[in-house]
């Protein structure tokens, strides 16, 4: 029985084990691979860019190159990789389930959420996307909407396959200084050793995807320079890329596991988290210019120029698996008020960040480095006394 898919387009192609059964076959749309890996997207009798694909039933899976066997392995280790990868001269599918890939506005036009690489492929296919541009700061984020034909105002609001309601073009790091500004208080949290990674070191141009039990969350392109991959080993799927000095910092070795993947664990560090409350749809700059969708995000601000965020539930944990980070002390920054950061909406309908702030004030970069440089005063008193010294 030959396996049908469907591109984000809608079109309809069969699996081939190779592109000389297809051509026996007369097939006019199919995804096979040559000999030696390369992947083949033939629509209609003419190839295509199309690399993401659904088995119809809201599974997906992500096309790769597999002219590398090793990384072929490593993809397919784990059966929550949504991949269609060559191994070994046969075709392997894993189709997930994930939700937040087909976006809809109160329209009912349609978006995916798609990295900057991906804007030609889209493009191509007359479909309706969100991505991002920067430089990799927050400051230079730009948000950019296209409706299949040509560019258009950034949607102030889309809604996922359930129908959730999400704000468009967030800038996290504005978001999480000015709540600390607002609400003045933050965590510091340590990293859960109980909940061990899978890590290796990355290859450049290699396609990470996470996701969060189902929930799709980003897509990042590696960068490699000797980077690391890490992945949870239970829990989360997909997985984020960390420089070598930064993965050393937070992990150490444990152990090997039977199918000769290394085991870390996370050290002592501990980190400056702001707690956001609702759903949102940005973008990680340093992580490539990847679109993020998140439910309530935890945002780390221990360093003003690595400011990320982590979901809800990957923060807290769910049900048997445990939270990948610990609350170890509850801050009260108590901000005085001429700590400016304007946080605006701009008449495109996506939100952005004005900071213009005077040097003889304190910045939020510097709110940043006081909370790093203060992390191991245990007493409030003395954290809020600090703060009151460092803007005097």
């Amino acid at each position: 029985m030959e396996l049908k898919i469907f591109d984000r387009a809608g079109f309809e192609y069969v699996i081939a084990a190779n592109v000389a059964e297809a051509n026996n076959k007369a097939m006019a749309s199919y995804v096979t691979f040559k000999e030696n890996g390369t992947p083949v997207v033939i629509r209609e009798g003419k190839p295509v860019l199309s690399t993401f694909f659904t088995d119809g039933n809201g599974n997906w899976a992500k096309l790769i190159n597999s002219t590398n066997p090793e990384k072929v392995a490593k993809v397919l280790k784990k059966a929550e990789n949504p991949a269609i990868a060559l191994r070994d001269g046969e075709i392997v599918c894993q189709f997930v389930p994930l939700t937040g890939i087909k976006w809809h506005d109160d329209k009912g036009n349609i978006f995916f959420l798609i990295s900057r690489y991906e804007r030609e492929e889209m493009e191509a296919d007359s479909l309706g996307y969100i991505t991002a541009e920067s430089d990799g700061t927050y400051e230079s984020l730009k948000y950019i909407a296209h409706n299949g034909t040509k560019l258009i105002p950034v949607p102030r609001y889309l809604y996922n396959e359930k129908n959730r309601k999400f704000t468009v073009g967030v800038n996290f790091k504005a978001m999480a200084y000015a709540e600390i500004r607002k609400r003045g208080n933050a965590s510091i949290a340590i990293k859960n050793a109980l909940r061990p990674v899978y890590a290796r070191q990355s290859e450049e141009g290699e396609f990470i995807m996470a996701h969060t039990f189902g929930a799709y969350e980003a897509q990042e392109v590696a960068k490699g320079n000797g980077s690391w991959f890490v992945d949870y080993c239970e829990g989360s799927n997909g997985g984020w890329e960390v420089s070598e000095k930064e993965f050393f910092n937070r992990y150490e070795f444990y152990s090997v596991a039977e199918d000769g993947r290394a085991i870390f664990i996370a050290k002592a560090a501990r980190y400056v988290w702001c707690h956001l409350f609702g759903d949102f749809i940005g973008c990680i700059p340093q992580w490539g210019d990847s679109m993020v969708a998140m439910s309530n995000p935890q945002v780390n601000i221990t360093n003003p120029d690595d400011v990320y965020a982590c979901s809800y539930i990957e923060f807290y944990g769910k049900e048997d698996i445990p939270g990948g980070y610990l609350i170890v002390q509850e801050l009260f920054i108590g901000a005085p008020e001429h700590v400016v950061l304007e946080f605006t909406e701009t008449l495109k309908g996506y939100l952005s960040t004005e900071f213009g702030i005077p040097k003889e004030r304190i910045s939020a970069s510097n709110i940043s480095n006081f909370l790093r440089e203060t992390l191991g005063v245990p007493e409030v008193e003395g954290v809020q006394a600090m703060v009151a010294k460092a803007v005097a």
